[in-house]
């Protein structure tokens, strides 16, 4: 590769990034096998794995099984990903709090729906709509919806009064293990909607927060979208130059 100063992932990444913005991938297309693509890169299956990853976390591309990976838009911001040791430093609060389920419906994804759950436009996903509450108190905390595959339609009622993490649910209930979680969180303006659950004024200041669950394959299992109201729920994140040597780590 002739950039030596990023990892290998990153300079492929790069690259396709570049590609997809010139429309030598256009919009709808379905980009090279991972395997085609490592051969012309020169690099392992792991590294292009790696650049894979970083395009489906920016929203340009997604992974649809039996079909591949499709390009979903030309431009895209790219966002801050970190790694954590346990999915469960995600959630140090939840014992607290429980999950109350106030229905589930199947849903079509449109392109902006598409764009938060890193699918194409017409997909369909089981949509399940909760309130998690302090386990005492009762106050309402955060307001969540999480899509999963419609084929998993008992999940509704398994999720319901749960304290824990949805996705350990999940896994039992597909059989799959998540590997990755793709975490954004954004300064939003209250829905009218969501605001009157959570018993504070519509368009108030709120933390949306997208988590996107991905099984090894890059796959994604499940999504959650929550909002929340200042000072009901708050994420300490601590980041480590985990970027150092990394250049020894890629093959």
């Amino acid at each position: 590769m002739a950039n030596r100063s990023k990892p290998h992932y990153a300079v492929v990444a790069d690259t396709l990034i570049r590609d997809i913005a010139k429309a030598t991938y256009p919009v709808g297309s379905l980009l090279p096998p991972e395997l085609e693509l490592a051969d012309t890169f020169g690099v392992s299956r792991n590294t292009m794995r790696s650049a894979m990853r970083v395009l489906v976390d920016m929203g340009l591309v997604s992974r649809r099984a039996g079909l591949g990976t499709v390009v979903q838009v030309r431009h895209a911001t790219p966002n801050f990903v970190q790694t954590v040791e346990s999915l469960d430093q995600l959630f140090p609060d939840l014992k607290s709090t429980e999950l109350n389920v106030l229905g589930a419906t199947e849903v079509v994804a449109d392109t902006d729906l598409a764009r938060v759950l890193a699918c194409a436009p017409g997909e369909s996903w089981l949509a399940i709509e909760g309130l998690r509450r302090v386990k005492r108190g009762r106050a309402a905390v955060s307001h969540s919806v999480v899509y999963v595959s419609p084929a998993l339609k008992d999940l509704a009622k398994t999720l319901d009064k749960r304290r824990d993490p949805a996705f350990q649910q999940l896994e039992k209930a597909s059989g799959r293990t998540v590997a990755e979680v793709v975490q954004q969180s954004d300064a939003a303006a209250m829905p009218a909607a969501i605001a009157k659950l959570l018993d504070v004024p519509a368009g108030s200041p709120a933390l949306r927060t997208v988590r996107r669950y991905a099984s090894e394959d890059g796959r994604i299992l499940m999504v959650t979208d929550t909002h929340s109201a200042p000072g009901r729920e708050g994420y300490t994140v601590r980041l480590r130059a985990s970027w150092r040597g990394a250049e020894t780590v890629e093959t």
